[in-house]
C-alpha cells in the first residue's frame, strides 16, 4: 500500500529515523573534528617539545663531551703530580740518608775534637 505520494505508509517514520542519524552524524563529524583539531595542537606542541629537547640534549652532549676533555686533562695533571710527588719523596729519602751520614761525620768530629782538647789540657795542665 501507498501513501498519496507514492510513498509506502511506514515512509515518514523511516524518513525521520534517517533523518536523526544523518544529525548524530553530523554532530559526531563536528565533535570528531574539534577531537582532530585539539590532537593536531597537542601534536604541534609535542614536535616543539621534541626539537626543544633535541636541542638539549645537543647541548648536554657537547657539555659532556668537553667534561670528558676536562677529565682526561685533569687525569693526565694528577698522573704527572703523582710522578713529580714520587721524584719529590725519593729526593727527600735520599737527602735523610745524606744528612744522617753528615750527621754521625760531624759526631765523629765532635768526639775527635772533644779527644784532641782533652789531650791539649792535659799537655797544657802536665806542661
Amino acid at each position: 500500500m501507498t501513501t498519496s505520494n507514492g510513498q509506502p505508509p511506514d515512509f515518514s517514520a523511516r524518513l525521520d529515523r534517517v533523518e536523526a542519524l544523518v544529525a548524530t552524524n553530523s554532530e559526531q563529524i563536528a565533535a570528531n573534528a574539534t577531537a582532530i583539531t585539539r590532537l593536531e595542537g597537542a601534536i604541534a606542541a609535542n614536535a616543539r617539545a621534541i626539537a626543544r629537547l633535541e636541542a638539549n640534549q645537543a647541548a648536554l652532549s657537547e657539555r659532556v663531551n668537553i667534561m670528558a676533555e676536562r677529565v682526561d686533562t685533569v687525569s693526565e695533571s694528577v698522573n704527572q703530580i703523582s710522578r713529580i710527588a714520587l721524584a719529590t719523596l725519593q729526593r727527600i729519602d735520599a737527602m735523610q740518608t745524606e744528612i744522617r751520614e753528615v750527621q754521625t761525620d760531624v759526631r765523629g768530629l765532635q768526639l775527635e775534637n772533644r779527644r784532641i782538647l782533652d789531650i791539649l789540657q792535659q799537655r797544657r795542665d802536665n806542661g
